[in-house]
């Protein structure tokens, strides 16, 4: 079972996101307000998850820590909308400030979908034909785009990595984020 970690400087603000995510029917892990809090986590939690993150922790800029925790937990990162040149360089979702709540839910619930979904149901839709594959992948990466400020290369790279990092087809990691 996949693991929520919730990272933010502000203590009280990382407590308030995760209490947001619990409403949702989301079972937070732990928070965190530091990225040796973070890192110390996720090498105890080995089975992976989602991290949201605010862009700055206490000890360390949040960006580095996809790089050192690796490829078993996802990102989403809460930016400021003056910081969202800055969330173009990242290859993990983001969310802009003020945070809508069904976004916030919606976009964790996606990550986690996208790793722990068994894809069963999804392949019987898809060998039953009907769906046009290209507007399919078309609306996943205009909900990244909207939800998530991914541009649409991202929004591309974003759907093709976590197919291939989870063995899906890319057609199957769109329905997943489009929630078929």
């Amino acid at each position: 079972m996949s693991s929520i970690l919730v990272a933010n400087s502000n203590a009280d603000y990382a407590k308030k996101i995760a209490a947001v995510l619990r409403t949702g029917g989301l079972n937070v892990s732990g928070v965190c307000t530091t990225g040796s809090q973070v890192i110390d986590f996720a090498n105890r939690h080995y089975h992976g998850g989602v991290v949201v993150c605010s862009v700055k922790l206490m000890d360390m800029p949040a960006l580095n820590l996809p790089r050192t925790i690796g490829p078993g937990y996802d990102f989403l990162f809460i930016v400021k909308s003056r910081q969202t040149d800055i969330s173009e360089s990242f290859s993990c979702a983001s969310l802009i400030l003020p945070i809508n709540r069904m976004d916030l839910i919606s976009s964790v619930s996606m990550l986690l979908d996208i790793s722990d979904y068994s894809s069963l149901i999804i392949k019987k839709k898809i060998a039953n034909g009907g769906f046009d594959e290209r507007q399919v992948l078309e609306k996943a990466k205009n909900i990244l785009i909207e939800r998530n400020n991914f541009t649409e290369p991202q929004a591309h790279r974003f759907i093709q990595k976590k197919s291939m990092d989870s063995g899906k087809k890319m057609i199957e990691t769109a329905m997943i984020i489009l929630n078929m």
